[in-house]
């Protein structure tokens, strides 16, 4: 069966699930597993993401296989947040939780295609510096890195970069 991106509702399973995911990545990520843990519990705690469920500017994209969830994605499309990039309407992948390289293109893709339906022009996305499979797989579909810093600093020692794309 053929793995989709869906937009999820956030309810207790799901916000379970996905902060036991954004743990488990992080810490395997980052060079430190407990910076790689408290960096996702600062921002992809269960409180955290039914903050965002609130947020009409925020959403959630999960790929599923067989009915079983497997990576995701969250999406901003916040004026605010946005407004430092160079683009009419632009849309961030704020945070993208993977398990293989498959899924970061399924992810992305379906990212694309909202993009293009929202009249968004860019879509751009942050990821620490150390993430070559992210990097490489967004490199290969066209993204491009530019220089970008952020109003609210990373609270972490380790380096984000960005990569954007015109839709």
């Amino acid at each position: 069966m053929t793995k989709k991106a869906q937009f999820v509702v956030i309810i207790m399973e799901t916000a379970s699930w996905m902060e036991s995911q954004a743990q488990k990545f992080y810490a395997d990520l980052f060079t430190s597993s407990e910076e790689g843990e408290k960096y996702a519990a600062k921002n992809l705690s269960i409180s955290e993401l039914f903050k965002v469920q609130n947020d009409f500017n925020i959403e959630v994209l999960m790929v599923y296989e067989n009915e079983n969830p497997s990576s995701f994605i969250q999406l901003n499309s916040s004026g605010i947040f946005n407004e430092n990039i160079e683009a009419e309407k632009p849309i961030c992948v704020e945070y993208i939780i993977y398990s293989s390289a498959e899924e970061i293109l399924v992810l992305i893709d379906r990212a694309e295609v909202i993009a293009k339906q929202r009249k968004n022009d860019l879509i751009w996305i942050k990821l620490f510096e150390f993430d070559s499979i992210l990097k490489e797989t967004l490199e290969s579909n066209g993204y491009e890195k530019f220089d970008f810093e952020e109003t609210i600093p990373n609270e972490t020692n380790s380096k984000q970069i960005y990569f954007k794309k015109n839709i």
